[in-house]
């Protein structure tokens, strides 16, 4: 068991932990109707990057919106069910869970606060110093060995775990989580996270492995029989 790897985790925010994107509640409720085709031309169209894309949408909205938004999302943001039973399971495994996101820690502190000291976040800054919103980026691409097209490089922080160590675990649900799943060496997948994967999978040998899940409570069973499998190190 010595020699064995340790999982780690790094798991998307917006529609993965949460049962609704963050961003497309507050866009729904606050953005002009122009936020659809800026979300689009982001997801589907692909015309325009992440970061980009990101940008548009927040500078939609005034930075004097601040507090209304957090006491929003805050009454209308739901936790994916098992989200806080599968913390604790990290905790007492001591399996170190990363999350990952596109998103703006204005929306994401508020929604993960109770679980902050259990928990590393990876995300973008959002400013509210000039009439719109904002973002700064402590997390740029800097070597990414993918797209480099993120505001925050999820590639970048999943590769400063290096494979011979590290049995690295993906949970994703959406475009942002299609290039880390290509770095990782299992995926728990929903949403159009899979369709992705399928296509990215069809006719190749060397597949993407991935697990659909619904809850944290699939991803808790899926991980513990991979555990056992593949004889991870929990310690």
């Amino acid at each position: 068991m010595k020699n064995s790897k340790k999982p780690v985790i790094f798991c998307d925010f917006d529609g993965t932990i949460t049962k609704r994107d963050v961003i497309i509640t507050i866009m729904d409720k606050f953005a002009p109707s122009e936020w659809i085709s800026i979300k689009d031309k982001i997801l589907y169209e692909r015309t325009i990057t992440l970061k980009d894309g990101i940008e548009m949408l927040f500078n939609l909205i005034e930075s004097s919106k601040k507090e209304e938004i957090i006491e929003y999302i805050k009454k209308e943001v739901q936790l994916r069910d098992g989200f806080s039973d599968f913390i604790d399971y990290c905790k007492e495994n001591n399996i170190e869970f990363n999350v990952l996101s596109g998103g703006l820690d204005f929306h994401i502190d508020p929604i993960l606060k109770d679980f902050k000291s259990k928990i590393k976040i990876y995300c973008s800054n959002a400013k509210f110093d000039s009439e719109k919103i904002k973002i700064d980026y402590p997390y740029l691409p800097k070597n990414c060995t993918l797209c480099g097209d993120c505001g925050c490089c999820k590639i970048e922080l999943i590769e400063k775990y290096p494979t011979d160590r590290f049995y690295r675990v993906v949970i994703g649900d959406s475009l942002t989580d299609f290039p880390p799943s290509k770095v990782s060496d299992i995926v728990f997948a929903r949403g159009d996270l899979i369709k992705y994967l399928d296509e990215e999978n069809e006719d190749k040998k060397e597949k993407i492995k991935y697990i659909s899940f619904d809850t944290f409570y699939d991803i808790k069973n899926g991980l513990e029989k991979i555990i056992g499998e593949e004889k991870l190190a929990l310690n």
